[in-house]
């Protein structure tokens, strides 16, 4: 919907079954922070990890020969209130530090009805029609202050002490991988953006002042309010998206009297791309996989969440229609730190019609869960060329691990 050469996960949740949800071209599960559900001791931070459910990821994904360049992530329906009561607006995060034409003039982002995106020009801050918190409290269209994008900008940034940085974003990075000379590790693409979502000074009070809690003229300093990271991992049909937000929430602004304003956080896994046609799942045969795993892992409620990365095997027996896969080596990304994520998991490859591509399984021992597995790309030999998944894990004392694979033959 947006383009030629995009690979889509799917706008909405199908189905969930042993924890994980399934999309038309994906599936996914994700965790929010744990420090933050009682009045934490420091509000700006969020720790822990705990496994969660009830709301939607999707990620778009452009590529330039075969390789990704562009990500988007929409987030849904996870928990993040402004106000303590009603859910934000649907986050729509690009990476992208001057817009998708390079320019001023598309500072804002929209989801048309369609569920293309619609890039606007942001109006300044003394528009009060679209900036409204000023003439109508915590009334206000807070719509209106979700998605918008305000450095570059002529306007300087409000902060406490001045110069602020004004630099939300430097994009996304690319790192290829050594996959195509036969290794496991995917090309990478990663990156963060410092967001501002839900601060009313992005507008002017009426008259010109300033409002409430300001200190000066100009826009909100980047991270006001946030931030937010994707690392996405991939092979040519494949890809392991990992995403992450930390927001501000119940905002004294917008809350009621009494809330306690803190900062709260998800971070999920959503691995999707080019799945193979269903009907063309061969019916007998096998086939074998080596790949990459990347999730994140926390042993109890309290401690702060790891990100880990580890090694694939998967046996898919077509006759048996059944998938094996084995996680194992795992250990916190970029050391040696061993990470008590590994297991042997056998799904059943789905029987309903359309949904061949697709396959289900539980996990059992120390942490056990669910995993979900998809078919990727069209067939090559007679199977399909990638295959991966999503898995969602529960243990003792409050650890929970969720986690991404993708591997290739």
């Amino acid at each position: 919907m947006d383009g030629a050469n995009y690979q889509c996960s799917g706008a909405s949740i199908l189905r969930s079954e042993n924890g994980v949800a399934l999309t038309r071209s994906g599936v996914q599960v994700y965790g929010r922070s744990t420090g933050d559900v009682l009045n934490p001791t420091n509000p700006n931070i969020a720790t822990g990890l705990a496994l969660a459910s009830g709301g939607t990821a999707e990620i778009r994904s452009h590529r330039t020969g075969g390789n990704p360049d562009k990500a988007v992530l929409l987030l849904k329906n996870l928990g993040i209130r402004w106000d303590a009561t009603t859910e934000r607006p649907p986050i729509i995060e690009l990476f992208d530090p001057t817009g998708p034409l390079n320019s001023l003039s598309t500072s804002r982002v929209e989801l048309g009805n369609s569920g293309a995106l619609l890039y606007s020009t942001l109006p300044p801050s003394s528009d009060l029609t679209f900036y409204d918190f000023g003439t109508l409290g915590a009334g206000g269209t807070q719509a209106h202050y979700a998605n918008n994008r305000y450095f570059p900008r002529t306007d300087a940034a409000r902060c406490d002490t001045p110069p602020c940085t004004e630099v939300e974003t430097t994009g996304l990075n690319f790192t290829a991988g050594n996959w195509p000379s036969s290794g496991v590790r995917p090309n990478v693409l990663g990156g963060q953006r410092l967001h501002e979502d839900g601060d009313i000074h992005a507008g002017d009070a009426p008259g010109g002042g300033i409002l409430p809690g300001g200190n000066g003229p100009g826009v909100p300093f980047p991270g006001s309010k946030g931030v937010r990271e994707i690392v996405q991992w991939s092979y040519l049909y494949s890809n392991i998206g990992y995403w992450g937000t930390r927001d501000t929430v119940d905002l004294a602004e917008w809350s009621p009297t009494g809330s306690f304003e803190h900062n709260t956080a998800r971070t999920g896994v959503v691995t999707y791309g080019a799945v193979t046609d269903p009907s063309t799942i061969p019916s007998s045969g096998s086939a074998s996989y080596d790949g990459f795993v990347y999730g994140a892992y926390a042993p109890d409620g309290a401690t702060d969440q790891v990100n880990f990365t580890g090694n694939v095997t998967v046996t898919i027996d077509f006759t048996a229609r059944t998938v094996v896969v084995t996680i194992l080596n795992c250990v916190v990304a970029g050391t040696a730190t061993p990470v008590p994520v590994a297991f042997v998991s056998t799904s059943s490859i789905s029987g309903t019609a359309g949904e061949e591509n697709y396959a289900t399984g539980t996990i059992s021992g120390g942490l056990s869960g669910g995993i979900s597995n998809r078919f990727f790309g069209p067939l090559s030999s007679g199977n399909p060329p990638e295959v991966g998944g999503a898995f969602s894990l529960s243990g003792a004392g409050g650890a929970a691990a969720i986690g991404g694979y993708i591997a290739y033959r």
